[in-house]
């Protein structure tokens, strides 16, 4: 993930931990759609899978989502997910119908950033870089805080929301 995501424009990294069962396909399905209803670009880095020890498989996933939202400015997200212990199990539901669960350990870390100047024009000249800088001080940088930002935490909270909601973790009301 680039630098500026970690940088002054960003949110997370948000940790989501559960032990239990979950719906592993569900997951990954649910997540996979949340980035492509909102037009983000969706690359799966990283798949690892380990050789399962007596207590069950580990599975590293890194994940990483990018949407060009104006000419200057580009969202980034970078998910990691990590299973321990895993195996799967087969359950029947109330139709009759098996499906098969994940239970184990999973541990989830959300990032998200907003980069600008994505492809570099105001880079290879000291004149380019200083209209970059009086570009960033004075005209979009209020955009950025009070627009672009707020729209980039409200997305990541979504996200998250939804992936509890996936695990069925109990935050989803007051109480």
């Amino acid at each position: 993930m680039p630098e500026s995501v970690q940088g002054e424009y960003g949110e997370g990294p948000i940790y989501i931990r559960k032990k239990g069962v979950w719906d592993m396909q569900d997951l990954y399905e649910a997540m996979a759609d949340f980035f492509r209803q909102r037009k983000y670009r969706l690359h799966e880095r990283i798949y690892k899978h380990k050789r399962p020890s007596p207590f069950g498989a580990e599975r590293q996933y890194t994940w990483e989502a990018e949407k060009e939202e104006t000419d200057f400015l580009k969202f980034s997200y970078e998910i990691y997910i990590h299973t321990y212990d895993a195996h799967d199990v087969d359950v029947v539901d109330k139709d009759n119908k098996k499906k098969t669960f994940t239970k184990g350990r999973i541990w989830i870390q959300l990032k998200a950033g907003i980069e600008s100047d994505w492809e570099k024009r105001f880079s290879g000249s000291s004149l380019y870089e200083e209209l970059k800088k009086f570009l960033f001080k004075y005209v979009i940088k209020d955009n950025i805080v009070q627009g672009y930002e707020t729209k980039l935490k409200y997305e990541m909270y979504e996200l998250h929301a939804m992936i509890k909601n996936r695990l069925q973790m109990e935050s989803d009301e007051f109480e």
